[in-house]
């Protein structure tokens, strides 16, 4: 059976929401006159590490299908496997990278389908209670995503999607409607379907509506016209200008999709509220037409922000977007009061502290009180393979004798953001990227330290390479003078941080013991103008409202936040840009339980203002100056 009324949908992502907002989002979103609203399901934010589960929290879909119920609102599904959506590696957790050379994604392949079977073992039993037809809001389930741009478009790209959907009905049974979507061109269309799935077409405001959805209609005879993604806006990257797309262009268009064939057409916006990418679940654009050596693409990466500009902004409060489309859809539905946005706060500068550099924390620290975070190997591993999926590793080795000073470093490959340097400082930090790539790395010291950041899994799927590609770290051998390196230490700095959005089951004991070693004074290469990341913390009092956090004047780095529990705000960027402030939404950023105590921890990458300050605003800035030379 296929959905014949008229649905107009908004999409918005529990896993980038924090959970004591959703039913301010959700109610704004039904206030505006949508009736569905549309989500995402991660595989890897509900399986961060192998047989791990996690549904509480901002991971709990169930609680966001019963909220989205109780308020009059239907709900689609969006399970993947693949997702795209800006998201680490698609929604593909990045644990499939470890112990898996055969790997190949979005292919009717062993490996990758074992791993697809089980978590949808895990996850589509427990959704068959929320579909309509048992009572639920779920009026459909997407497989997949935009499976028409994955190339080649050959037998056994059908043959995935064939599996798919016979792995959906099993689980889910024959009455709902499983639904595809794809561009509006007719090769997307054709590519991205089969029997047995309802094919949906997405585009974005301005042009020919009639021609948008003839591509639908090539491929589904009969049934409703859908456009499945609207776009209300665009995806940014640090480094370039932030993205805008006219209120009036979008609603515009909108009112043409919505009368439509006699009004009977359909609509999901994407975004209606983007919300933020926390921690490092940011995903990646692979430069595949533009690549920085033969092997190996440029990588850009996603903003923490996922502002999108959407109708409801980062922090949910209302645009004048959102006034305009309201406006257009009371002409299809009813509309309703519309919720206040919510407090936001200016609790002006606060003044961080130094703790410790990164050499101190491997030499000393991890040592003394968390030897787990250190692994040894003959040659140095990737991220993934040592347990770590995202975030930062340093690497270290000892050059042998036979290697004359100063020596040229060679690092074949790595993922994604390289610094190097020498235990006295004596070397200037060298760095390097996959976007802009330095061949001089030269130490003239014999003890080398590579710290590798992580800039996001790439999450575009529609060009096919091996696991290689998406791994982290440092993926090959690492040479001096043409002599390959042997024995190396890696250190493991983001197992100190919570790794995913939520704070649950963090280690609290390793890291108050960790910060509890005397502190510095002073970065010891920070005269020198030789800057070495670095931690600092800092208290504010009496934060009890949202807020952003602007880094301005820092360079490159996590920020993390202790309220009464410990959350990973994000990726910060301001030397790039265009996003220079955070979102830190109240229930993580006040600290009732603590006094109204908020505690800001920075692992700062390249450079420290002299003054040593962050400031909480109550606006956002995602829309500042930008330099894509940083990148």
């Amino acid at each position: 059976a296929v959905v014949s009324t008229q649905s107009t949908g908004g999409e918005m992502h529990y896993f980038r929401i924090p959970q004591h907002h959703w039913i301010d989002r959700l109610t704004k979103l039904r206030a505006a006159g949508f009736t569905t609203v549309q989500t995402y399901i991660p595989w890897n934010v509900h399986m961060p590490e192998e047989n791990t589960y996690h549904f509480s929290g901002i991971a709990d879909v169930y609680r966001y299908l019963e909220l989205s119920q109780r308020l009059g609102l239907t709900v689609i599904i969006r399970p993947g496997p693949f997702l795209a959506t800006e998201w680490d590696y698609g929604g593909f957790p990045a644990w499939l990278l470890r112990d898996r050379p055969t790997l190949d994604v979005r292919r009717n392949e062993t490996v990758f389908m074992t791993e697809v079977r089980k978590w949808y073992e895990k996850l589509l039993p427990t959704l068959v209670p929320y579909l309509y037809h048992n009572g639920g809001p779920v009026i459909a389930v997407q497989v997949e995503n935009e499976f028409g741009s994955n190339k080649p478009c050959d037998a056994a790209h059908y043959d995935y999607l064939h599996q798919l959907r016979d792995i959906y009905r099993h689980h889910l049974g024959p009455e709902v409607v499983l639904l595809t979507v794809d561009g509006d061109s007719h090769r997307l269309a054709k590519c991205g379907n089969i029997d047995g799935l309802y094919s949906t077409v997405n585009f974005g405001a301005g042009g020919n509506i009639k021609k948008k959805f003839r591509v639908q209609r090539q491929q589904e005879p009969r049934g409703p016209y859908a456009c499945s993604a609207f776009f209300s806006g665009w995806l940014d990257h640090w480094g370039h200008p932030f993205n805008k797309v006219s209120a009036d262009a979008v609603a515009s268009s909108l009112k043409d999709i919505l009368e439509f064939s006699n009004r009977s057409a359909s609509v999901s916006m994407y975004m209606f509220h983007g919300g933020t990418n926390f921690a490092y679940m940011q995903g990646g654009r692979g430069d595949w037409n533009n690549e920085t050596t033969s092997m190996y693409p440029r990588l850009w990466g996603k903003m923490t922000s996922y502002d999108y500009d959407a109708p409801l902004s980062e922090a949910g409060d209302t645009t004048p977007k959102y006034w305009k489309l309201r406006e257009i859809i009371s002409n299809y539905s009813d509309v309703y009061p519309v919720p206040k946005n919510t407090t936001k706060q200016d609790s002006g500068e606060v003044q961080m502290h130094l703790i410790y550099d990164i050499l101190t924390l491997i030499q000393q620290v991890i040592p003394l009180h968390a030897p787990e975070m250190r692994v040894s190997s003959r040659y140095p591993l990737p991220m993934e393979q040592m347990g770590q999926n995202h975030g930062i590793v340093v690497y270290s080795t000892k050059l042998p004798d036979s290697i004359g000073l100063p020596a040229q470093l060679d690092i074949q490959l790595y993922g994604d953001r390289v610094y190097v340097f020498t235990a006295t400082g004596d070397t200037p930090v060298q760095i390097s990227s996959r976007n802009r790539p330095y061949t001089g790395f030269t130490v003239d010291e014999r003890e080398v330290f590579i710290l590798v950041e992580d800039n996001g899994h790439s999450n575009t799927g529609h060009v096919r390479y091996s696991y290689q590609y998406y791994q982290k770290g440092i993926i090959g051998n690492v040479t001096a003078n043409g002599q390959v390196l042997e024995d190396w230490d890696a250190f493991l700095v983001s197992e100190l941080l919570p790794k995913q959005p939520y704070g649950e089951n963090f280690n609290f004991t390793r890291l108050w013991a960790m910060l509890s070693v005397p502190p510095s004074t002073e970065n010891r290469y920070s005269a020198a103008g030789k800057y070495i990341p670095t931690f600092y913390w800092g208290d504010v009092s009496g934060l009890e409202g949202d807020s952003f956090v602007e880094m301005s004047g820092w360079g490159k780095g996590i920020l993390t936040v202790l309220g009464d529990q410990f959350y990973n705000l994000g990726r910060y960027w301001p030397l790039a840009g265009p996003q220079h402030r955070l979102f830190c939404p109240s229930e993580w950023c006040s600290g009732p339980k603590r006094g109204l105590i908020t505690t800001f921890l920075v692992l700062e990458l390249e450079q420290a203002p002299s003054n040593l300050t962050i400031s909480v605003k109550d606006t956002p800035l995602v829309d500042g100056p930008y330099d894509e030379s940083q990148t």
